[in-house]
């Protein structure tokens, strides 16, 4: 069944490494885009996290939010290399006695040094995390999912009521093309007769105009085509896979064969149905901005 591209999802994992949430907002869009901030640390993970969402979802911009509260005090966060910091200090003193400088070396002189406190918050370290980062995202890509699928079957009964409104107006031209061909008769017989003041104009030139107007008008092909749209439009809207990028391209197909049937159509009415279909397709279309 389609799917929405709108949706939310939050994943919360508590564990051991502290506590990790993720927040997913999808919105539509042409093609799979993703935008993700990941803290610092995580930052690693970004391709992954882009390529385990891909995954899951095939189509619409995706805004990725995680935020990490790690349980490791801040002291554990990064060491001090005392014996690089001894060795600075000795060669920052021999500096000073050779240039006979008069100025203080202070601590703060020393700790700005390279190397002399590191963060301990390795890659290698860093990369234990990603099994919980997973499972934070698989539970907002869930939640996502959830809304999208609901949405989807908003969707689907919008645009199934739109294909029933459709048949019903191309069952209406089918029962006036008929009709439209008598009319045309009569009113050649009329004009005829009142241009020429003939009271039994030539039978066969009748025909002959008569078939020559049923041939220029006649869309019969076209509404076979659309009965035929029509019946893809419904099983894709059943497709468990991507479906939006056909969908818009059978009603695009389906405005097609409308146009055509209202440019040859020399009736009103057979227009006024035309232009109510044109209006119904419109109207998916618009909602099929939104299917993915």
């Amino acid at each position: 069944m389609i799917k929405s591209m709108t949706g939310y999802g939050k994943g919360r994992l508590v564990s051991r490494v502290g506590t990790i949430t993720v927040e997913m907002r999808s919105l539509n869009h042409k093609y799979f885009d993703i935008v993700s901030r990941l803290p610092n640390h995580l930052s690693i993970f970004d391709d992954k996290v882009r390529d385990y969402v891909k995954k899951k979802i095939r189509r619409g911009r995706i805004n990725l939010f995680v935020t990490w509260e790690s349980k490791e005090k801040a002291q554990s966060l990064f060491s001090l290399d005392l014996h690089l910091a001894r060795r600075y200090h000795h060669e920052l003193l021999k500096l000073k006695r050779e240039l006979k400088l008069k100025d203080d070396l202070g601590l703060s002189q020393i700790i700005s040094l390279p190397e002399v406190i590191t963060y301990e918050q390795k890659k290698e370290k860093t990369a234990q995390l990603w099994p919980f980062l997973k499972k934070a995202i698989e539970r907002a890509l869930y939640k996502l999912d959830q809304m999208r699928q609901a949405e989807g079957k908003r969707l689907l009964r919008d645009l199934l009521k739109r294909l029933r409104r459709i048949r019903y107006y191309l069952g209406n031209i089918e029962s006036q093309l008929p009709k439209a061909i008598e009319k045309y008769r009569k009113e050649l017989f009329r004009k005829l007769r009142s241009f020429s003041g003939i009271k039994k104009p030539n039978h066969d030139r009748v025909a002959e105009e008569v078939a020559l107007f049923v041939r220029n008008s006649d869309v019969s092909e076209e509404v076979t085509r659309i009965k035929s749209h029509l019946k893809a439009f419904r099983t894709a809207l059943r497709n468990q896979k991507e479906a939006g990028k056909e969908l818009d391209f059978i009603a695009q197909e389906l405005f097609r064969e409308a146009n055509t049937i209202g440019a040859k159509a020399s009736d009103f009415r057979i227009s006024r149905w035309v232009i109510k279909i044109k209006s119904q397709i419109e109207k998916m279309r618009e909602q099929l901005q939104n299917v993915e």
